[in-house]
Order: C-alpha cells, then structure tokens, then sequence
C-alpha cells in the first residue's frame, strides 16, 4: 500500500459511499446523491456542500477523475452544466482497502460480542 492510500483510509462516509456510486458507471453529483440516498435507504445523506466538496478532494487526490458522460445518458445534452466523475484505478484500490478495513473490523467486533461477560 502506498503512502497516498494511507493518507486517504479510514475513508469517511461520504467518500466510501461516493466512490462505491460510481464503481458501475460515471455519474454526475445529483445522480451519486441519489445513488447514495436509494442504497443506504437514506441514512446517508449528502448536502450539496459535503459532497461537492469531496468531489473536487477526490479528484485532487486521484480518486475520481472528470470524465465524458456515458453512451446512455440520453438526458445530458453536449456541452450541458453536468459533470460526470468516474472511479480511477487508484480510487477502487483505496475502495478494496477501505472495504477490507471495514470487514476486518467487523470480524473484530463479532468475535468481541460473541464472548461471554
């Protein structure tokens, strides 16, 4: 692992569930919000601050990159406002990671609960 995966791991809620919207397709931000909002039945809310403010973080980072919407977007006109982000390379190895952390944690705890007082 890299110092850069490093520096970006415990992901916060916002960029775990960010990064996991787009590892299907490029997305633009209010498609991601609602991605976010359906998959976690709304326990995770992104504000327009929170999350365009990790959007341009997770770019400057390496994580997501600008990229052209996909071929089905049909809704998006050339040239429109929407900026679609993809998932790079390295934004899915620090999404492995994260998930590995997490899964790991989690074993931790069960193993934990599981014993007698």
């Amino acid at each position: 692992m890299s110092d850069s995966d490093k520096r970006v791991r415990p992901l916060t809620p916002a960029t775990f569930h960010i990064l996991l919207s787009l590892t299907q397709e490029p997305a633009h931000g209010y498609h991601i919000k609602r991605l976010v909002e359906e998959r976690t039945d709304g326990a995770v809310l992104l504000g327009a601050g929170t999350l365009y403010a990790g959007i341009r973080r997770m770019v400057g980072d390496g994580l997501i990159e600008e990229t052209d919407p996909p071929k089905d977007a049909a809704d998006v006109e050339p040239g429109s406002r929407w900026r679609f982000y993809g998932i790079t390379s390295h934004g899915r190895a620090v999404l492995d990671a994260e998930v590995t952390r997490l899964e790991a944690d989690l074993a931790a705890a069960h193993a934990v609960m599981r014993r007698p007082a």
